[in-house]
């Protein structure tokens, strides 16, 4: 019997062509495995040895993603660029570079009103990551990561920007948080499905998109085998590939979620129509892309 295929979509990954592989090689060994999607996501500057000199380093890091984006797109694939201010760089300006916390605030102001006008023009797609910390932190540090949650939304309102959401992991309280969060911005339930819940428990993901948003869960071999077939398809997958070298395979390789997600419609462990619904379906509602 011939082995079906279905295109597969990763919901979000990463590349860095300084220590990792880089976006040409992750899409074209992705591309390989029966990939025909990705969200790429951009890294803080420092991650591509980007030495630190305020907006200017993370005009730098967003060039260099846009590049990446396009060398990916270059490859075959379709390709969603989404660039952001992870809650984590609040810590680091902080500790490592010095800047107060209202210059912390400021500098995220800057960057996200950079890449919110990018998106106005196209050449992002969304931003992303943007969040809470998920980890222990000083009681200040929160709360700067959740004024520019919110004035990431009131800025982005009118664009259409897709957002993916770094969270804590609390499920039916952290949506509740979000939809508070996106309310007080101003944002119509209509915008909410463009709200991507990164890295999500399935739980989580099956809750999200029943009040109105989308969710990524990641896809590792122990989570594809408890969860296909098995949640409610409204979710996308998602490798959260972080190239680097230093933690390889981390959380997957795309390629080789591909093949596992390949491997068990071949042994029957999911239908084609489940498939189909979380690597096409979904991602060509949220993006608006044209199916392979």
């Amino acid at each position: 019997m011939a082995v079906r295929r279905v295109p597969i979509a990763d919901g979000h990954t990463h590349s860095n062509p300084v220590r990792g592989l880089g976006a040409e090689r992750i899409a074209e060994r992705f591309a390989s495995s029966g990939g025909w999607f990705m969200a790429l996501v951009a890294l803080s500057p420092w991650a591509y040895k980007i030495e630190f000199s305020g907006f200017d380093s993370y005009r730098e890091m967003i060039d260099l993603h846009i590049r990446e984006c396009k060398y990916a797109a270059d490859k075959g694939l379709k390709v969603a660029c989404l660039a952001g201010f992870h809650p984590a760089d609040i810590d680091r300006l902080i500790d490592k570079f010095r800047l107060k916390p209202l210059e912390a605030l400021d500098l995220g102001r800057r960057v996200l009103d950079y890449e919110i006008e990018l998106c106005r023009e196209g050449i992002l797609d969304g931003i992303g990551e943007i969040g809470r910390q998920h980890y222990k932190t000083f009681p200040v540090r929160s709360i700067i990561a959740q004024y520019l949650l919110e004035y990431a939304f009131t800025q982005a309102r009118d664009y259409g920007c897709i957002f993916h959401l770094h969270l804590e992991q609390e499920g039916e309280t952290t949506i509740e948080l979000t939809r508070m969060a996106l309310e007080r911005s101003g944002l119509s339930e209509k915008y909410w499905r463009r709200i991507v819940f990164h890295h999500s428990k399935p739980g989580t993901a099956v809750e999200a998109y029943r009040r109105g948003f989308n969710a990524t869960v990641p896809g590792t071999q122990q989570l594809l085998l408890h969860v296909l077939g098995r949640v409610e398809p409204v979710f996308i997958l998602e490798s959260d590939h972080i190239d680097d070298p230093a933690r390889p395979g981390a959380v997957v390789y795309p390629w080789v979620m591909a093949e596992t997600e390949l491997r068990l419609l071949e042994h029957e462990r999911v239908s084609e129509e489940y498939l189909y619904k979380i690597n096409v379906d979904n991602v060509v509602k949220l993006y608006n892309v044209t199916p392979p």
